[in-house]
């Protein structure tokens, strides 16, 4: 398990694939520095990105420092078979982590709608809920409440060899001693939410009237006969969750009478319109798209336009329609940005098809949600953004360079400075604000992966030399053993291989 989840299970799978942590498994087996296997930990500042989220909102994703992953990541290949025991021992779980697949901890989610349907049978009623601010609201110490009673974690609430209190004190160190909140990115919050929710599941299962339920990590449904065993469970599970300091959400929170939509409509009714390869006409296309941006328009957090354009997967557009799908397909990222690695997946796939992009309208569309995003520091917009023209081939104009500069988050820094390398930006393109990042003790402030890559790869050599990072023990130990958290080729090679159709909504449940 360790190595999977210092390679697969580290950075954010919502990151664009020039982030890495492949090589990061190099150091397994070697003599590690203090700062790795000391028994208390260093506290550190995690790396934070926001991402869009249908309907306006954001995500924060963070990415812990890798000192303290790797420990966190060893502390859960330590306790593997007392996590797996716990993850597999939900009665309703659909995400229960399995290790493989292109994750460390893949959730292993099942088609939602065959599984709500299979839970309705015989029932007359539904409780539909989720735990508001799932992530952030986690308590660290609830840990080894779920694993050991929260009686026994609290009489041996500094006993090295009780598994929760390691998982518990190796989190906070992630996160500068915080014990509210997981990140939300790394598979290891995927087992850690898991492992307190099955808990949960358990306890419900045994204490309420259940006919029939189904978890997607914080997404639930439970089926009734009559609406007094329904609400008996719905507050019978607020308070097993208060238990844990997590609350249920109220604004998604109902008891309904079925039966009721096992998926969205709009998922419907789409699925139903999807052009055919190369035989469909202009007016297929508009009708298709047409549907797609109205439907969006009337369920702004659905995630409509994510699911339309990852619903094309397969399909090829002809030659003559080319043209229109493109504009089409760059329109989608002006209404929901999140639906950009979506929209340059399909183009990849229309180009290995011998299909042109026009480089002209593609550059267009990016420029123009780069100087909306990176004033209002969108960071996700504007690093897939980077990830678009490199792969794509797309002019970055100097307006846009100007404000990329202005913008406060490493991953953007990180991805510009490597289209840098790859001639993508002129020479001198930098930033003072980047620079000013580079400082003493920079490998453990939040900005760690930004100095660190730039002491690998030569930037800013003046702040790197003053910095001192080459010294830092960690620094030194990764990068003498070849670590690196960015992957310039992937930019050559990288070939789609499925564009995956999330939940519909296209939101991970919880984040």
């Amino acid at each position: 398990m360790l190595t999977t989840l210092c390679t697969k299970g580290y950075l954010p799978r919502e990151l664009p694939p020039i982030f890495s942590s492949a090589t990061l498994s190099k150091i397994i087996g070697k003599a590690l520095p203090n700062p790795f296997k000391d028994k208390k930990a260093n506290w550190t500042q995690p790396l934070s990105h926001n991402l869009a989220r249908p309907g306006g909102l954001r995500r924060k994703l963070s990415v812990p420092n890798p000192v303290n992953f790797f420990r966190l990541a060893r502390a859960f290949d330590n306790n593997k078979n007392l996590l797996k025991g716990e993850w597999d021992n939900s009665p309703f779980s659909r995400t229960s982590p399995r290790p493989k697949g292109e994750r460390a901890l893949s959730n292993h989610a099942t088609d939602r709608a065959t599984s709500r349907a299979s839970i309705r049978v015989g029932a007359r009623y539904l409780v539909r809920t989720d735990i508001s601010q799932f992530y952030p609201s986690i308590y660290t110490h609830s840990i080894p409440w779920a694993l050991h009673t929260k009686s026994v974690a609290k009489a041996k609430s500094r006993d090295e060899n009780l598994a929760g209190n390691v998982l518990d004190w190796e989190l906070q160190a992630c996160q500068l001693g915080q014990t509210k909140g997981v990140a939300i990115g790394p598979d290891t919050s995927l087992g850690i939410a898991e492992l307190l929710l099955a808990s949960v599941d358990r306890a419900l299962n045994s204490q309420c009237k259940i006919i029939g339920g189904v978890r997607f990590i914080d997404d639930m449904e439970f089926t009734f006969r009559n609406l007094s065993d329904a609400e008996g469970a719905l507050a019978t599970l607020e308070g097993l969750l208060s238990r844990l300091e997590l609350q249920l959400n109220p604004k998604k929170t109902q008891i309904l009478e079925l039966p009721d939509e096992i998926e969205s409509t709009y998922v419907t009714l789409l699925r139903s319109r999807i052009p055919n390869s190369t035989t469909a006409s202009r007016s297929k296309w508009i009708d298709y798209f047409n549907l797609a941006f109205v439907t969006s328009k009337n369920h702004p957090e659905g995630g409509v336009l994510r699911y339309a354009v990852a619903a094309l997967k397969g399909v090829v557009s002809s030659p003559k329609n080319w043209v229109l799908v493109q504009e089409l397909l760059w329109q989608c990222i002006s209404a929901d940005p999140g639906s950009l690695p979506f929209v340059i997946d399909v183009m990849l796939i229309h180009r290995s098809q011998g299909l042109k992009i026009d480089r002209s309208v593609g550059s267009s569309a990016i420029n123009s949600l780069i100087q909306s995003s990176a004033p209002v520091a969108h960071g996700g917009e504007v690093v897939w953004s980077i990830w678009a023209a490199m792969v794509l081939n797309l002019a970055i104009n100097r307006k846009s360079r100007s404000a990329i500069t202005r913008m406060d988050d490493a991953l953007v820094a990180s991805a510009a400075h490597l289209a840098k390398e790859r001639g993508l930006f002129p020479d001198d393109f930098e930033s003072d604000l980047w620079a000013s990042w580079i400082i003493e003790d920079s490998f453990n402030q939040e900005n760690w992966l930004f100095a660190y890559e730039a002491m690998r790869r030569g930037w800013y050599a003046p702040q790197i030399k003053t910095s001192k990072i080459k010294t830092d023990v960690s620094a030194h130990f990764l990068s003498s053993n070849g670590v690196s958290f960015l992957d310039s080729s992937i930019v050559d090679s990288y070939t789609p291989k499925r564009i995956i159709t999330p939940k519909a909504v296209f939101t991970m449940a919880g984040y």
